[in-house]
């Protein structure tokens, strides 16, 4: 009898030796927590933004001279600091970002030439299209391209005269997010002016303006 009683504890034992963890184990997965959902993170790009911007343009003012019989071409190089605002709209497809956006600058380029004229480039604007592919969530790279509108002003001590010009503007671009609200970034951009001709006593007057800058941004998106 002894023995059946130490036989009979003894497999009871080894039963519960082996179905405890079993058990605890079933416990510990019914009792896991379910996964959490991802943290929702604004997309940096995404709505509208508006910054400021400064920088460092070259311009190019092409004159050509024509009376009948022949033309003459003279070109004077001048430039300077740029600066401004602008305002813009971004979507994001995924790793591609297109948007639009609108600026004005004001600069300080300008050149006297040896006959005390000075010729200069006071303001311009620029509306374009961005096309943008994302190298990581965060950095933005991208191409734009649009239309342009300026100013070229001419003067000599008494006189001025002031001549309107709209163009194309072209170039490319680096932007990185800080914080889904602010990025800052790098730009070059071409602008082609096309200022129209005068007319007066047979001679005619052609001017043209073309413009190399780089400049940095800092944009605040809503």
């Amino acid at each position: 009898m002894r023995k059946l009683l130490l036989s009979t504890a003894a497999t009871i034992c080894i039963a519960g030796c082996i179905a405890g963890p079993a058990f605890a184990a079933d416990l510990g997965v019914r009792k896991a927590p379910p996964p959490l959902a991802p943290a929702y993170i604004a997309s940096p790009w995404d709505g509208l933004y508006i910054g400021g911007n400064v920088g460092y343009g070259e311009t190019s003012f092409e004159e050509t001279l024509s009376v009948r019989g022949g033309s003459a071409s003279v070109s004077e190089h001048a430039n300077g600091v740029v600066g401004g605002v602008q305002v813009g709209y971004n979507k994001q497809y995924g790793t591609f970002v297109l948007g639009l956006e609108t600026d004005f600058d004001l600069t300080s380029i300008k050149k006297t030439d040896a006959f005390g004229v000075t010729t200069k480039l006071p303001w311009f604007g620029t509306t374009r299209g961005r096309v943008g592919y994302l190298l990581n969530p965060a950095l933005l790279l991208y191409a734009t391209g649009g239309v342009a509108y300026g100013r070229v002003e001419q003067s000599v001590p008494g006189a001025s005269v002031k001549t309107p010009g709209v163009g194309w503007a072209a170039g490319a671009g680096i932007q990185y997010a800080l914080t889904p609200q602010w990025s800052i970034g790098a730009e070059y951009l071409h602008i082609d002016l096309d200022l129209g001709s005068a007319n007066a006593g047979g001679v005619s007057l052609e001017t043209k303006a073309k413009t190399d800058l780089g400049r940095a941004t800092l944009n605040y998106k809503f």
